[in-house]
């Protein structure tokens, strides 16, 4: 279709008298009033936009008054997560479509996203310890070489471009190495928090931690339960490590003991044999059970910070790797329902959490029983994914008496 053609279906439409420069102008201040409603802070259009920032006390009380059919106090800086921000070229509106699990909500402001999913690690022991990868995309991949590169001492002034050089013999095929992929893929994490109608009435910045903080736990006790002991199913589709790891699965011998705890250890130092450290993750009730072990030589492997051998740490060490008390660990395992496990791994540099910026604020004012109480359920939604290199550098120890 021509420029002429268009411009007289427009005047067909409005009736009014329309020419190229007319045309323009329209189409200027639509697009004006398109990007003036998906503000920039949200979704990363340009510069940001003068004036003050929102709060989060603010952004959720406007959340909540929008829910109610009222207009909101802030409306200016909210980024509605729906059909409507189709208008919106495609490649600046990816960061919001791709990925929900359903339209409606409100983006929360950059800023005050990133608050909050950084406050998740204070609540997620697993993720704390990972990798941290950040995605532009629902997924990323990475390629990796799981072996058959081989390496060779060779005489000096030997000519070793022939593919059948060898050191031994002279002559063998040169190594071919294997790779493969590692994908991350984020899910969406939807939880329900319940907030006092005051905290956002008041749109107090001084509640903001306190929102964010109460976000941040219920978003990183979720994401941790699925990274200690998620199946990798439609309506549970993160692989947690009591899924992935098969390898290295030990279990308790006759009686817990220092050569359970070695063990755990050692089966991932012999696949990680660079690794840093070892952290061990474990529930509380484990670990007043560790703090009693002992080593061959009588003494005790756990040591609490300014202990010996432990004077200038800020946590706990089990047989000098870091111990970390994860509430999140189950306690009820067992025929008697009174055993434990205890995850250890090269967490910093074979596992990965991928987190797409962004959270998704959507909510029903009416909904019972928090209206009867004066409260708000806000349904959060935050894409973050998680995944393993390799499996046998991490080890699940089951069978550990929790008294």
């Amino acid at each position: 279709m021509t420029d002429k053609e268009l411009i007289s279906l427009l005047e067909q439409a409005t009736g009014a008298s329309l020419n190229e420069e007319t045309v323009k102008g329209l189409i200027d201040q639509r697009l004006a009033g398109v990007l003036g409603a998906a503000n920039p802070r949200g979704i990363s259009l340009g510069a940001e936009a003068p004036g003050p920032r929102l709060g989060f006390s603010r952004f959720l009380g406007d959340v909540r008054r929008l829910g109610m059919g009222q207009a909101p106090r802030h409306g200016e800086d909210l980024v509605a997560v729906a059909p409507a921000l189709k208008q919106v070229p495609a490649a600046r509106a990816k960061d919001l479509r791709e990925g929900l699990a359903s339209a409606g909500g409100y983006l929360a402001p950059a800023e005050r996203a990133a608050e909050v999913l950084s406050l998740v690690n204070n609540y997620s022991a697993v993720k704390a310890l990972c990798r941290e990868v950040p995605m532009r995309s629902q997924q990323i991949t990475f390629p990796t070489v799981s072996g058959g590169i081989s390496a060779y001492w060779v005489p000096e002034a030997t000519d070793t471009s022939s593919v059948d050089y060898d050191q031994a013999d002279g002559f063998t095929p040169r190594s071919t190495p294997t790779f493969g992929q590692l994908a991350i893929t984020a899910q969406v994490l939807a939880v329900k928090v319940v907030v006092s109608n005051q905290l956002l009435d008041d749109s107090d910045p001084g509640v903001d931690q306190v929102l964010a903080s109460l976000f941040a736990e219920t978003l990183g006790t979720a994401f941790d339960v699925a990274c200690l002991r998620g199946a990798g199913t439609a309506l549970d589709p993160i692989s947690g490590l009591a899924t992935r790891v098969t390898t290295n699965a030990l279990g308790v011998g006759a009686g817990f003991d220092f050569d359970d705890v070695a063990d755990l250890i050692f089966r991932v130092y012999e696949n990680a044999p660079h690794a840093a450290s070892v952290p061990v993750i474990g529930h509380a009730k484990a670990e007043k059970l560790l703090m009693k072990l002992k080593d061959g030589q009588g003494d005790y492997i756990y040591r609490q910070p300014g202990q010996p051998r432990n004077e200038t740490g800020s946590q706990p060490l089990l047989w000098g790797e870091p111990f970390v008390r994860d509430p999140n660990v189950l306690t009820n395992l067992g025929a008697g329902q009174n055993e434990t496990q205890l995850y250890a791994g090269d967490f910093a540099g074979s596992a990965f959490v991928g987190l797409r910026a962004g959270l998704v604020v959507k909510t029903n004012p009416w909904a019972e029983p928090y209206f009867s109480y004066n409260q708000t359920c806000f349904l959060a939604e935050a894409r973050l994914g998680f995944a393993l290199s390799d499996e046998k550098r991490f080890a699940v120890l089951s069978g550990v008496p929790t008294a």
